[in-house]
């Protein structure tokens, strides 16, 4: 049988015939039988350690769909919601005309992909059930242009690389801009 032999702050796993009882606790001992010894001390592990942070940002696919009115003010509140929902944390939120903005912090194991097209389907979903005209200007099932901006970090894109990035879509899309 493998006994665990704790001394000094390590821990290692040998053969039960290696070690001497009095200094190890069996794994297939009753609570009764365990004599756990006294320096041994068990840290938190704080989730945030483990976190990574994200800057992103959402285009919507036609130029004339703005995010005004009753639009910016429901989608931060949707955001926040799907964000408890599934354990990630709002950083900044920028609703604007041409697009949202927001850091997200989240756990190390959830993937950039994942979680933005929760966030694109989800608000998608939202904006189409409450936005009746918006949903019949966009024939499909995404309220957003093809793709997102996202980079590792807690500081908001710059105005410059933003704008950037929309000339960008609009130029694949056919748009002629400025």
């Amino acid at each position: 049988m493998n006994i665990f032999d704790v001394k000094d702050g390590h821990s290692k796993v040998s053969n039960q015939h290696d070690t001497k009882i009095k200094d190890s606790i069996s794994f297939f001992q009753t609570d009764e039988e365990k004599d756990f010894p006294q320096n041994v001390v068990f840290e938190t592990v704080h989730t945030e350690s483990y976190g990574l942070s994200y800057a992103c940002l959402l285009v919507p696919r036609f130029p004339s769909h703005q995010i005004k009115g009753d639009l910016a003010d429901l989608l931060p509140q949707w955001l926040h919601t799907i964000c408890l929902s599934f354990n990630w944390r709002l950083g900044f939120l920028e609703a604007m005309p041409g697009y949202l903005h927001w850091g997200l912090f989240v756990s190390s194991s959830d993937s950039p992909n994942l979680f933005m097209q929760i966030i694109r389907t989800e608000t998608s979903k939202l904006i189409f059930s409450n936005f009746g005209h918006i949903q019949r200007e966009n024939l499909g099932q995404d309220f957003w242009a093809h793709s997102h901006l996202l980079a590792v970090g807690t500081h908001p894109h710059s105005k410059e690389w933003i704008e950037y990035y929309i000339r960008e879509i609009r130029r694949q899309q056919g748009f002629n801009t400025l």
